[in-house]
Formats: C-alpha cells, sequence, structure tokens
C-alpha cells in the first residue's frame, strides 16, 4: 500500500491527540511491512504509540520490516525489557539475532536477561557468536534434519514429527552420520 502524506498526516493528528481508538482502526488491515513504512515516516515516540496498539506478534513482524537505521533509532528508547518481551520473545530466532547484530554487546546482555524462554535466549547467545555472513550467522536454528542415510518414509517420518515444533519450514537440512551438512 503506497502512504500517501495526507494518511500520514492524519495518523500523527490522531497520534497527537492521543486517539487510540481512531489509530488502530487505520491499522487494522494494514499488512505488518505497510505499518513498518508508516512508522519509517514516523518520530520514535510516534512510533512507539503505534507499537503499544499491535499485538506482540503484529509488533515484531514490523519492527523486522522497519527501515535498519529508524529501527534502531526506535529501540533506542525503549528499555531492554520492552525489547525482550514484547518483541524478541515473539520472533524467530534468526530474526532475534539480527536485531541483536544492531545494538551494542551491553543492550545485548541486559535484552537476554529479560529473554523468558532460557532455549532460545541460548540460542541466540550461540548463533551472535558466528560472523553474520557465515552459514552459522544466516541459519536459524528453526530447522528440520534428516539423515542421507534414512529411507524416504524415515525422513517423510522424521520431518513431520519436527515440523509440529516449527512456525515455518523453508528448508530441510541433510546431514551425514556425523552430523556434517550434506545438503540442504
Amino acid at each position: 500500500m503506497e502512504m500517501d502524506e495526507e494518511y500520514i498526516d492524519n495518523v500523527k493528528n490522531l497520534i497527537e491527540q492521543k486517539d487510540a481508538e481512531n489509530v488502530k482502526a487505520l491499522l487494522i488491515d494494514l499488512h505488518p511491512a505497510d505499518i513498518a513504512e508508516l512508522c519509517n515516516d514516523l518520530s520514535p515516540e510516534e512510533a512507539r504509540f503505534v507499537y503499544r496498539l499491535l499485538d506482540n506478534e503484529t509488533a515484531a513482524d514490523v519492527l523486522m520490516e522497519m527501515d535498519e537505521d529508524v529501527r534502531k533509532e526506535f529501540l533506542e528508547i525503549l528499555p531492554s525489557e520492552t525489547i525482550a518481551k514484547r518483541f524478541v520473545d515473539y520472533m524467530d530466532t534468526d530474526d532475534a539475532v539480527d536485531l541483536m547484530r544492531e545494538l551494542d554487546e551491553e543492550k545485548q546482555e541486559e535484552i537476554l536477561s529479560h529473554i523468558e524462554d532460557i532455549e532460545q535466549a541460548g540460542d541466540i547467545v550461540d548463533l551472535l557468536k558466528y560472523d553474520e555472513d557465515t552459514a552459522g550467522g544466516l541459519m536459524g536454528t528453526e530447522m528440520v534434519v534428516v539423515n542421507e542415510n534414512w529411507s524416504m518414509p524415515e525422513c517423510l517420518k522424521e520431518m513431520r514429527q519436527q515440523a509440529e515444533q516449527l512456525d515455518e519450514i523453508y528448508y530441510v537440512y541433510v546431514i551425514d552420520d556425523e552430523n556434517r551438512l550434506q545438503g540442504v
């Protein structure tokens, strides 16, 4: 959706009036990428007003769709606990790692201390150790893994079991008996 200046000004005026009901009505049918585009044109405080109106999953999606510079500026005004509980807790691990890489080490540690899911926090720490341009730095921990020596029925059974625990599957990783990647 193309945001014209009149639409953006209307949203800004409603925010200035603290009219949450009408701002929410304008956002209700928008895709997260469109809300992010709108937030890119708002001040960090105005964007914060918008975020308070969104459910947690939508807020996390919108945050990852924002321009990196705008997102970084927005994150600077938020407490670490809010970033953890409002955004990171609702992100896939690879998105959470991308977000964390934009922040300084002290802020990263503060956020990690507030993440509810200990396993996710551990996965984030593990992935932050990799350079972002390496396979380990690009990969999320939400993946399906099968062994190259398994039969097709064994692979399908394993994939179904693993898929029950994942939100989205983009790739199936094929490994050998020594857990070395053989293909995707």
